[in-house]
């Protein structure tokens, strides 16, 4: 889609076949949808800039309605607000869009209007609209999220990421696709999804529960869940099986937003398998690690984040 003619339609400026190219567009596919948000975010973002206040841009039968994007901090997460509305005849579409950031070491939980659970986990951004189209249901994340989607058979909830989206109607899932991270998983606990790969051909169906996607090398591989403990973040449990020392302190950084730098080479080899409740804190998950493990380790208090170096 021209930008320009984006441009013109978030000013109020479009003619009213532009409003309808650009209406027809965006509902299309999940990926021309997140490039409107993608847009309406960055323009929103200048006009911000150069305005103290709201704009209001008056016209015959509608208006556009701005408004300063805020933010509400919370112990569980941050929620940025922004809105917007569009006309398409005979009827008026309205999105109020919101993006949930979830800080290192929280978690966090949103009901969706339709009824959908989503717990996210840390360090994951998750945006969504206030009231859903009549068409279908589109989600943006990025991070890890666990979701209970409501059914809708004439409604499909897609669940839009970096380079896959995962198409649902009602189904309970785990999704991991950080847009920094190399990684990509979706696995399926009840009902079927359908995933499907950005420019692309690539897809995969998952039609029973246990089954999962895992990215490797860019295809999409099916393979069986064999233990559901994983899954338990959404508890504040940390799970673990035959994890490796580095990939284990690695987990730790996230869940307890601290930095960790290994300098004990003799640790490379220890696998740990057990789990721990997030809210008993790094410290104690150590100290339980080093009844198996002789090594010291020295917290660094910082004003931005605390660093533990390992030795």
């Amino acid at each position: 889609m021209d930008k320009k003619i984006l441009h013109n339609y978030f000013s109020g400026k479009a003619t009213t076949e532009e409003e309808t190219q650009i209406i027809d567009w965006a509902e299309a596919s999940p990926e021309n949808y997140r490039q409107y948000l993608n847009e309406r975010k960055l323009w929103d973002a200048l006009s911000v800039n150069s305005r103290i206040a709201s704009l209001y841009a008056s016209r015959t039968r509608k208006f556009v309605r701005w408004k300063t994007l805020a933010a509400v901090a919370s112990l569980a997460a941050l929620i940025i607000t922004g809105w917007w509305s569009f006309e398409k005849k005979p009827a008026i579409l309205e999105e109020k869009m919101q993006t949930v950031i979830v800080p290192a070491g929280q978690r966090a939980q949103v009901v969706l209007t339709d009824g959908t659970k989503v717990w996210l986990n840390s360090k994951s951004t998750f945006t969504y609209p206030q009231t859903f189209s009549t068409r279908q249901r589109t989600v943006i994340l990025d991070g890890e999220a666990f979701f209970e989607v409501t059914h809708q058979q004439k409604h499909p909830f897609i669940v839009s990421t970096k380079n896959y989206d995962i198409k649902v109607l009602g189904t309970t899932f785990n999704v991991y696709a950080y847009n920094e991270a190399s990684h990509f998983e979706t696995a399926l606990l009840e009902g079927c999804v359908s995933i499907s790969q950005k420019n692309s051909k690539n897809h995969l169906l998952l039609s029973e529960p246990l089954e999962n996607a895992i990215e490797e090398h860019g295809v999409l591989k099916k393979i069986t869940i064999q233990n559901t403990d994983r899954f338990r973040w959404t508890e504040g449990l940390i799970c673990l099986k035959n994890e490796t020392f580095e990939s284990l302190m690695k987990k730790f950084s996230d869940y307890y937003d601290i930095d960790i730098e290994i300098n004990n080479n003799h640790l490379k080899g220890y696998r740990f398998t057990g789990k721990f409740r997030q809210s008993d804190g790094i410290d104690y998950a150590l100290n339980v690690i080093r009844k198996d493990l002789d090594f010291d380790y020295l917290r660094i208090e910082n004003d931005y984040r605390d660093k533990i170096i390992i030795q």
